[in-house]
């Protein structure tokens, strides 16, 4: 695996979450060699807020720590052409059921040419990403 890879908000809840089916192939990715790790404050702020009203606001906290040990992580800010290109996602792929997190996800993975995603959703896959773990 090579080039940047894009952190989906159910990789880190896998993760940080050992009853979820698949903790194992989350920590299998997260304890590889230094990656080049992408996410965007949209999914950010999805997993902080999922930690929180399910776990309580210390794995909420949890969460955050885990970001911080994350070595080189490059967080996306979220500006107004971000949000045109999440609704023309929205659009371009009406029927999915796509979140908006989602759309504006894969907005960043096609403009950053982002060709791995560590998610545990099939639809960051939409527009040609590699979706990691495989299951």
């Amino acid at each position: 695996m090579s080039g940047r890879v894009f952190l989906d908000t159910g990789i880190f809840i896998a993760a940080l979450t050992k009853r979820d089916r698949l903790h194992a192939h989350a920590a299998e990715l997260f304890g590889r060699a230094a990656t080049a790790w992408t996410t965007s404050l949209l999914v950010v702020s999805e997993g902080y807020s999922w930690f929180l009203h399910r776990h309580g606001e210390e794995a909420a906290r949890d969460f955050h720590a885990f970001l911080i040990t994350l070595k080189g992580l490059d967080l996306l800010a979220v500006t107004a052409d971000d949000h045109r290109r999440a609704v023309q996602i929205l659009d371009r792929f009406r029927g999915a059921k796509l979140t908006y997190v989602d759309a504006a996800s894969l907005a960043y993975i096609q403009q950053k040419k982002i060709r791995t995603v560590w998610s545990t959703d099939h639809h960051l896959g939409l527009t040609g990403a590699e979706i990691l773990p495989r299951f």
